[in-house]
């Protein structure tokens, strides 16, 4: 920015060449600004694609860990029939205990 070395007179008026500087001054401020703001938006739209890229990837793990629990879980079912059966039937039961006491 410039600057200048001498103030001007008391109660004569600016220069025109100062009044010229500080438009030339604040009009590079606003283009600076304006910049600063764009790169910002730029950065954070560059962010959110990356969490989403991430979010993407997190949810397509989650998705292939609960097919492979699942199928262990049907694979331990076939293997253990009754057993299965008789858990399945001991947590309805104590569900229901659960529930018909509260109402």
């Amino acid at each position: 920015m410039k600057t200048q070395t001498q103030a001007p007179e008391s109660g004569s008026s600016p220069a025109p060449s100062d009044v010229d500087n500080l438009k030339h001054d604040f009009t590079q401020l606003r283009a600076d600004v304006v910049s600063l703001f764009s790169h910002a938006f730029d950065v954070g739209k560059s962010g959110v694609g990356a969490i989403e890229t991430g979010a993407a990837d997190a949810m397509e793990n989650l998705k292939d860990r609960m097919a492979s629990l699942r199928r262990r879980g049907e694979r331990k079912i076939e293997e253990h029939p009754f057993s299965s059966a008789m858990i399945a039937f001991g947590i309805g039961f104590l569900v229901a205990k659960l529930l018909h006491r509260r109402h």
